[in-house]
């Protein structure tokens, strides 16, 4: 029952994750490619040959990576197909694969990188030794996950006026920040998996939106636009163009986003 359970849920986050491809890449990759670009300037970059991102969504990283190391081999692997399908062609080779069992030999990659993917898992001791086994003896890791992920109070707004407004989510994800949200826990998590974390720090992430933007994101990603489906047509015109004029009427601190990332590179 339990491995059913798991199978469901991980069945349901990349069915989310893939439907919503285009706003995560259009407005949430912007917000968070800051920290993951900071991340990638901290790495050993000499001599890597093969790299393996994990969780690579719509490929943003990609790119990244070819431009700090051009003469490494890439690949990229989600879970969610919708993700992989928006990622782009070149620089990396790509693949629909669950972080929790890597369809990939031991030993064959010199650098691997896991963003923003951690707090989604059920186990990410297991996870991270699963990155551990296909990584090379000396190979580097880096992952970046939540520290502390607020909703600014203008999402607060929307999704109290959502929810009275008789939205639901359909289909519900569970986070587990708990059992990563700590540059402690990340520590302790590296190491029961076999890794030496050479360094663990946090990063904050500040971003200020728009009115327009906001609604963008809300609309084409996440729980918010997961919920906003659920309303009948006629009634969610009704409702975007209630919320739009609520959102017109905040000040521009409601729109604020300020959140604390954990990041880290660590050895196999």
């Amino acid at each position: 029952m339990t491995a059913t359970r798991d199978s469901d849920e991980i069945e349901r986050l990349a069915a989310n994750y893939s439907a919503a491809a285009d706003g995560y890449a259009e407005f949430w990759s912007p917000v968070i490619r800051p920290v993951t670009r900071r991340l990638l300037e901290a790495l050993p970059w000499d001599g890597a040959r093969r790299v393996l991102d994990i969780g690579t969504g719509p490929g943003t990283l990609l790119g990244e990576i070819a431009s700090v190391a051009p003469a490494t081999a890439i690949v990229g692997v989600d879970r969610a197909f919708g993700m992989v399908a928006r990622a782009p062609r070149t620089p990396g080779h790509l693949a629909v694969m669950d972080a929790m069992s890597l369809g990939l030999r031991r030993g064959v990659f010199d650098v691997a990188v896991m963003t923003f993917v951690l707090f989604h898992l059920r186990d990410p001791g297991a996870a991270l030794a699963e990155v551990k086994r296909v990584l090379h003896r000396h190979g580097v890791f880096a992952l970046a996950t939540w520290g502390h992920d607020p909703v600014p109070p203008a999402g607060e707004i929307w999704n109290d006026e959502l929810d009275a407004w008789g939205a639901c989510d359909p289909s519900p994800q569970t986070r587990r920040d708990e059992l990563s949200d700590t540059p402690e826990k990340v520590v302790a998590l590296l190491t029961a998996a076999g890794f030496s974390a050479r360094r663990v720090w946090t990063e904050g992430i500040e971003h200020q939106w728009d009115v327009a933007r906001f609604i963008g994101l809300r609309t084409s990603f996440g729980t918010a636009k997961r919920k906003l489906e659920t309303l009948v047509p006629e009634k969610r015109r009704a409702f975007l163009a209630f919320i739009a004029d609520r959102m017109r009427g905040l000040d521009a601190a409601d729109f604020l986003y300020r959140a604390e990332t954990i990041c880290a590179v660590a050895t196999a």
